[in-house]
């Protein structure tokens, strides 16, 4: 976000490539200060330093579910998101004891 833009990233697909990026900031010297996630509606509310906000509204594309492969069982609900993150925070946490 440190160009004006809000980078969205799936974490399970590609953690180093955003998926979407929406320029937010109208002015290049306003900084995005402030990001919040709607749990209920694919919306993001993104503020600047300068009082400005700006509602994101996700793309139908960006927050579907990938089709189910046939023959595989999917797991679906917070507790399989909730392991998801806690792998990406562990992968994390590796990184940074080691530097």
């Amino acid at each position: 976000m440190g160009n004006g833009k809000a980078h969205v990233f799936d974490l399970a697909i590609n953690k180093y490539e955003a998926i979407c990026k929406q320029p937010v900031v109208a002015k290049k010297k306003s900084k995005i200060t402030h990001v919040q996630f709607n749990l209920i509606y694919p919306i993001i509310i993104v503020g600047d330093d300068r009082g400005h906000i700006t509602c994101l509204k996700l793309s139908p594309n960006v927050h579907k579910m990938p089709k189910e492969k046939k023959g595989q069982e999917v797991q679906k609900g917070p507790s399989l998101e909730t392991a998801k993150l806690d792998k990406l925070l562990n992968l994390v946490r590796e990184v940074k004891s080691k530097t």
